[in-house]
């Protein structure tokens, strides 16, 4: 996978769209019916994914504040160091164990799901990640050197490249969960 500003403005477009066509023709109480005991239900997963975005957008956008940035100086693709390629690795849908959730990430309760502002927070936060796509490619900044503090553990640095690239890589796992969830329900 080639990690470049282009790569990341359309898996943020195609996330939105992506989440549309899961949805089609779903009904309420699917949306919001957890599958079994101890499993998220489709609202809750979208939830999650909508923490998630806030707290890694709330680092991001206040990173990309700073007037004093490094410019790009090349074309290349971003390149990650190995734990973080091996983060964005569990949380991709190719990895198929069970990861548990940071307690900060935990979504809302299933009694507080309102299906509309769920998807609608979803789209707000994909049109944040492209706005600060559109903001680097403007300024020329180079994503991968510039870098923030996890939003969970705050000792571990990390680019804005690889916040965007966890982010992609997390919601396509959870994708993938919503379509286990549309497939076994049928």
């Amino acid at each position: 996978m080639e990690y470049t500003n282009e790569y990341y403005r359309q898996a943020f477009k195609t996330a939105i769209t992506d989440l549309h066509t899961l949805l089609e023709g779903v009904d309420d109480p699917t949306f919001s019916t957890a599958p079994a005991p101890g499993k998220w239900c489709i609202g809750e997963i979208i939830s999650h994914l909508n923490i998630t975005a806030e707290r890694y957008l709330k680092i991001m956008e206040a990173a990309l504040n700073d007037d004093s940035l490094p410019k790009k100086n090349n074309s290349k693709p971003y390149t990650h160091p190995i734990h973080i390629r091996l983060f964005i690795k569990v949380v991709s849908p190719e990895y198929k164990r069970k990861t548990p959730t940071v307690e900060s990430f935990e979504p809302i309760s299933i009694q507080q799901i309102q299906r509309e502002q769920l998807v609608n927070d979803f789209e707000a936060y994909q049109n944040r990640f492209l706005a600060l796509v559109e903001k680097a490619d403007k300024k020329d900044l180079h994503l991968g050197k510039i870098k923030v503090r996890n939003p969970v553990v705050n000792f571990i640095k990390m680019s804005l490249s690889a916040c965007f690239a966890i982010n992609e890589a997390h919601q396509r796992r959870h994708f993938d969960q919503i379509k286990n969830i549309l497939h076994s329900s049928k």
